[in-house]
């Protein structure tokens, strides 16, 4: 598979992206719909060369991880490596539900219960607000 965008006409907050990395077809159909209402969504397999390719291309805010199939404690260290420089929030989770969140801009790490769509919204910085004058 190689990295894929959503068909989904896109009502995007200030241009932030989503990457899905892994995910199993069950967790895809769960979050890529939904997500894509507020974030630019982009889904890639791991490892590969698409995920390589999707780390510098999309420059993802939140990057939801699938370790339904692979070694978190292998994974996380190696994924929060590539997505430090960018700041990004890392989920990750399995079809079990549940998960863990890396918050590589504010520093933060911590379990997490909720990863549906709108949880892991939730879970992005809210940009700042700029005040215009006339």
């Amino acid at each position: 598979m190689s990295e894929r965008r959503s068909a989904r006409p896109l009502q995007r907050s200030r241009g932030r992206r989503a990457l899905l990395v892994g995910l199993t077809p069950l967790m895809m159909r769960a979050l890529e719909g939904p997500l894509a209402e507020s974030l630019e969504v982009s889904a890639v397999p791991f490892p590969g060369t698409a995920f390589d390719r999707a780390v510098t291309s999309v420059r993802p805010d939140l990057v939801v991880v699938d370790v339904t199939y692979l070694d978190e404690r292998r994974v996380r260290p190696l994924l929060m490596e590539r997505f430090r420089q960018l700041g990004s929030v890392l989920v990750f989770t399995s079809e079990g539900g549940g998960g863990w969140v890396d918050d590589l801009g504010r520093g933060r790490s911590g379990p997490v219960d909720d990863v549906s769509p709108e949880a892991l919204v939730g879970l992005l910085p809210q940009p700042a607000l700029r005040l215009l004058s006339r």
